[in-house]
Parts: structure tokens; sequence; C-alpha cells
């Protein structure tokens, strides 16, 4: 049949509702993958688990931790090194962000570069917290309990170097000798881990990822300033790592093999 006037060959009106269906098929099917894509977005935020541990991404002041106890060492040459225990997180105590497990951290490599009164500036330095299974040989309310040899043990959860800002990447002040108080702030940046994605965020000061304070008070005995006891805190915010579902990716898929098909009969 030929197209006169306003006529329409049937062949070519038969294929123009096809592409019509296809296309309506098509949407439908990119609508559901959409919707689909953005529930497991939510559904992941709140909370978020890596490694076996468990925080909440949203919590008001994300990203906060505390260690109830930290141990500091000046060693020969000024540098500073220790280990401490991560008690909360995010509002969690450690039997809910890691439950049968625990965080510990170690730190070394701040080197002194100038001291200008009270104040130390250091530069360098390395924090690794790892995740560790099993019962735990430390009690968070007695510091003679940690030592070098139940620190650092098991999974590298989060590895970080200090970052530095105006030529320093921790400032460590000492209040007191006798008795000692001594206090620090400084910066980091994750270079590695299990989270590392969820904390390379550059949201801290001058781009770092996690800002942190530590209060040490408690000398041991006969050591003064060189071995103390103390408190600490990490501040930084965190992100969710949507990880789609199995089954729902199985539905999108299924949706796209059926508008396969579809085209095929239709063709």
């Amino acid at each position: 049949m030929t197209m006169r006037g306003g006529t329409v060959r049937p062949c070519q009106s038969r294929k123009s509702h096809q592409g019509v269906a296809t296309m309506n098929m098509f949407k439908k099917v990119l609508l559901g993958a959409a919707v689909a894509i953005s529930t497991m977005g939510s559904a992941m935020a709140i909370p978020t688990t890596v490694g076996g541990v468990t925080w909440d991404p949203d919590y008001p002041i994300d990203f906060s931790s505390s260690s109830v106890q930290i141990q500091q060492f000046i060693q020969p040459d000024g540098s500073l090194r220790g280990f401490g225990f991560v008690s909360t997180m995010n509002g969690y105590g450690q039997s809910q962000f890691c439950p049968g497990c625990e965080l510990t951290f170690k730190f070394s490599g701040y080197t002194p570069i100038v001291t200008n009164g009270n104040t130390t500036t250091y530069a360098g330095g390395i924090v690794q917290i790892f995740r560790n299974d099993g019962p735990s040989t430390i009690n968070p309310n007695d510091p003679t309990t940690m030592n070098d040899a139940n620190t650092g043990l098991g999974e590298l959860w989060l590895s970080l170097v200090g970052h530095e800002l105006n030529g320093a990447t921790l400032l460590g002040t000492i209040n007191a000798v006798e008795p000692p108080n001594l206090s620090g702030l400084g910066q980091l940046d994750v270079v590695g881990g299990l989270a590392a994605a969820n904390f390379n965020t550059d949201q801290q000061v001058d781009g770092s990822d996690l800002s942190f304070s530590t209060s040490f008070t408690q000398p041991f005995p006969g050591e003064g300033i060189s071995h103390v006891a103390g408190t600490g805190n990490f501040f930084g915010q965190s992100i969710a790592i949507p990880v789609p579902e199995p089954t729902s990716l199985a539905l999108i898929g299924l949706g796209l093999l059926g508008l396969a098909q579809v085209r095929r009969r239709k063709l």
C-alpha cells in the first residue's frame, strides 16, 4: 500500500507502535532499577559495617571516637610512640561497635622539629588501627593491662599518616611536669586498611581526613613524662559505601533480560 495524502502504510504504523511499546518498557525497567538502587543506598546508610566493625555515618557528630586508655612514650631522641584501645565510636560502646572483637591502635614516628616555650612541633607520624577477634586481655579501666604485646593485633582496619599543617603534623604541649600534664593536637590522612574508603573524605582541617586530640596525666612509676597514660579522641567524617544486594541485582537483571526478549519477539 502506498502513502497518499494522510494515508500511512500499515507496516510503518506497526513498526511505530512497536517502537513506542519497546520504549515504554525500557523506561519502566530503568525506573525500577533507579528505585531499587536508591533503596539500596538508603538501606545501607544506617548503620554500616566494615570488617566486623559497625557505626552510624549519620550520627549527629560523625565521626567521633574515643579511647579511655592510651600510653605514650617519649623516646631518647625525643620522638613519640605508643598504643591505645578504642572504647567508643559514634555513640556505640565497644560491645556494640565491635561485638566479639576489639580495636586497638599503635602510633610512632612523630619526630620533634622545634620547641617554643612548652610546645613542641612534630613532623611525620604513623597511626594504625587494628581489629582483633577473640577474648581481650585488656581492661579499659586498668592501663597496666595494656602493652605492646596485646595491641596492634589482627587485621589492619585503618592506616593513617600525619597530615602536615603549617609545617607540623602534631603540636605537643607540656602543661606541667610534676604531676605530668601533657596534651596533643594533630591531623591525619588515610592511606589504607579495610575501612579506608569510608574515611578518606578530606573533610577535616586543610583537607585532612581525621583530627585527633590527646591528654596524659598519669605517670608510670619512676617514668615522669617519658611514659604516661591518658585519653584521646578521633574526629572526622565517615561515609557509607552502598553494596548492592544480590536479590536486587538479580531483579534488575531479569528486567533487562525481559526487555531484550520482548524486543526480539517484536522484531
